[in-house]
């Protein structure tokens, strides 16, 4: 019989079905987020194998991560030679190893040859079979400015190692959304249909103002424009998001991205960025104005008195595209 927590896999999608995950948390006092990293790997369709270090262990029950999981955490290397079957040559071998979180002092050592730990001696043999690796340092903020520290980070992403930014605040570099952890290992195990291509996709609503406060808008989410472009992330793909006034967040994951208001700051914005970088596809999911008015007033209108509006149409951005972007391919969609 499966485990009870088995019936989480594959509730937020399959995107990671078939793949296994050595999930590492050394001791970090953010260690106890770890298990809802892993149980969001989960719903995603991995697999996921906790590993605990020593020190780890005493921060936080390693029961916790077999009831999160429904698998026997590592925490020490035993007759199974776990580092050899999971990170070795074997046929057991894991698609990736994710280390969240990491200190300063355990990935200092991997950086350095160093496997004196559980944690440390899997990812070490990791590294010497180039299995994908996603490390998440978390500690105090002077110690992320330690030269050693950035020397080792610098030595380890040499070795493709991929970082995860941490969270800055309250002088401490903390563990970031769980959300943000999950995208990055979905980008690095997903479909990479799209490596290599840049995409640009708009998104949202624009504004046409009337006067310095109210304009004439509609109510779109933005949610189409940023799914497209998250799933276009999530395939490798180099991606500029530009959204307008939008009630609903972007995806925090997408860092390339530019927030614009009006029609005419979108056009420009867009057509600005084609004159100087060639993109494979151009997807104009934002619903822009067609019309905008001819003068916009320069005061509050009285709302005692009737008031006319004179529109003008604005100008179309895909048909600028065309003539500036032929190569680009174009995709449009219409409400």
């Amino acid at each position: 019989m499966s485990h009870p927590s088995q019936g989480i896999v594959g509730t937020l999608g399959n995107e990671l079905e078939g793949k296994v995950i050595l999930h590492c948390v050394t001791s970090s006092i953010s260690c106890f987020l770890a298990p809802q990293i892993s149980r969001k790997l989960m719903r995603y369709g991995a697999k996921v194998i906790p590993v605990l270090s020593t020190e780890a262990a005493k921060f936080i029950d390693p029961m916790i991560f077999e009831w999160a999981t429904g698998e026997k955490p590592i925490t020490v290397i035993e007759g199974q030679v776990e580092h050899v079957k999971y990170a070795g040559l074997s046929e057991d071998k894991v698609d990736l190893v994710l280390l969240a979180p990491i200190t300063a002092n355990s990935l200092s050592k991997i950086a350095n040859g160093i496997m004196d730990t559980t944690v440390t001696l899997i990812a070490g043999t990791a590294l010497g079979n180039k299995i994908p690796m996603i490390m998440v340092p978390t500690m105090h903020e002077v110690m992320m400015n330690n030269p050693a520290i950035i020397e080792n980070i610098t030595k380890l992403k040499e070795m493709k190692v991929t970082f995860i930014s941490p969270r800055v605040e309250e002088e401490k570099a903390k563990i970031p959304e769980d959300e943000e952890i999950v995208e990055v290992c979905l980008r690095q195990l997903y479909n990479k249909s799209l490596k290599n291509k840049k995409i640009l996709v708009t998104a949202g609503p624009t504004r046409a103002y009337i006067d310095g406060i109210r304009f004439i808008s509609n109510p779109s989410s933005g949610k189409m424009g940023y799914s497209i472009a998250l799933e276009a992330w999530r395939r490798s793909a180099e991606v500029k998001l530009v959204y307008g006034s939008s009630l609903l967040e972007h995806p925090l994951i997408l860092e390339n991205t530019v927030n614009v208001d009006t029609v005419k700051e979108m056009y420009d914005e867009v057509i600005n960025l084609l004159e100087t970088e060639q993109y494979d596809y151009v997807i104009l999911a934002a619903a822009m104005n067609d019309f905008e008015l001819e003068n916009v007033l320069d005061k509050k209108v009285s709302s005692s008195e009737s008031l006319e509006l004179k529109l003008q149409p604005t100008k179309k951005l895909a048909d600028r595209i065309k003539e500036i972007s032929p190569n680009s391919k174009l995709i449009l969609f219409k409400a």
